[in-house]
């Protein structure tokens, strides 16, 4: 090993380190992966334990977000509905593993129903995001606050019509709590929302709320389902796609940065070798020959 790739150890160290940190943005995720008519249990990652309260059902497939510019959610997975046997509303609660202490970023996806029905998220029973909320049916997709008054309407709801809601949630220093959110209903996944998108659903103040919040699934039908919650420091956590490939997909934080990272590395790798060769450059970023 010559001098040059000795030198560049210490910064190929500190750039794995660097995509490692952008990697660990996903805080928690639930894809439902449960064999279809099971009950969810401890799946997924970041809970503090397995779905309590009322018991769920898992569906025969998960659900499915595409876009308006062709890109799809990454998803796997089934998803959760109601059990059979009954119409009367449950309430599944799961509580976050990590103390949530600074604003953060979520995301689902729900399959609402026909008709006045629940099925909705909520978040430490201060706000509800679907179809109705906790003890309320709705024929509309809304956001709900803690006496669930409705904050704002998405429209009517079209039998089997999935649709994916991200939220972010603000936190006070001051208070030492979560007292706004803002919820888009089908924004595109390339690019994080923003407050005048025509997607914005709400953006306001709500009961505050503690940094741990209870997470809580609401059903009544076993037509409609939830499915992929994940929770997230940006909204790239929270929103993973694939490119419909119409047009180049904006790399994903942590794929830019390695590259980005990684150019220089190579460009001094090639400075021994071939005085700095564009051509150098490109082939060992291929793959073609080892740094």
């Amino acid at each position: 090993m010559d001098y040059v790739h000795i030198r560049l150890l210490p910064v190929i160290f500190l750039s794995f380190l660097c995509v490692s940190e952008v990697s660990a943005g996903l805080i928690v995720h639930e894809s439902f992966s449960y064999a279809p008519g099971a009950q969810p249990g401890n799946g997924g990652f970041g809970w503090k334990q397995a779905w309590g309260s009322d018991p769920m059902a898992t569906t025969n497939q998960g659900l499915q977000f595409t876009d308006s510019l062709g890109d799809s959610l990454q998803v796997s997975g089934n998803a959760s509905t109601r059990m059979s046997g009954g119409s009367a509303q449950i309430e599944a609660v799961r509580d976050l593993q990590t103390e949530l202490a600074d604003t953060f970023w979520f995301s689902f996806l729900v399959n609402g129903i026909g008709g006045s029905h629940t099925v909705s998220v909520g978040l430490n029973q201060s706000v509800y995001i679907g179809q109705g909320a906790k003890d309320v049916t709705s024929a509309q997709w809304g956001v709900y606050d803690a006496d669930k008054a409705l904050l704002g309407s998405g429209g009517n709801i079209t039998q089997g019509q999935s649709v994916y809601f991200v939220g972010r949630a603000i936190y006070n220093q001051a208070n030492d709590k979560f007292t706004d959110l803002d919820v888009w209903m089908n924004p595109v996944l390339s690019v994080a929302p923003q407050i005048s998108d025509p997607s914005v659903l709400y953006s306001g103040s709500v009961k505050e709320f503690d940094k741990v919040p209870k997470i809580a699934v609401y059903h009544t039908n076993t037509a409609a389902a939830v499915d992929e919650l994940r929770f997230g420091d940006a909204f790239a956590d929270v929103a993973p796609f694939t490119s419909g490939g119409g047009s180049l997909a904006v790399p994903e934080p942590p794929s830019f940065l390695f590259y980005l990272v990684l150019l220089p590395v190579t460009a001094l790798a090639c400075r021994g070798n071939s005085g700095w060769g564009l051509r150098c450059i490109i082939q060992r970023l291929k793959g073609h020959s080892d740094i």
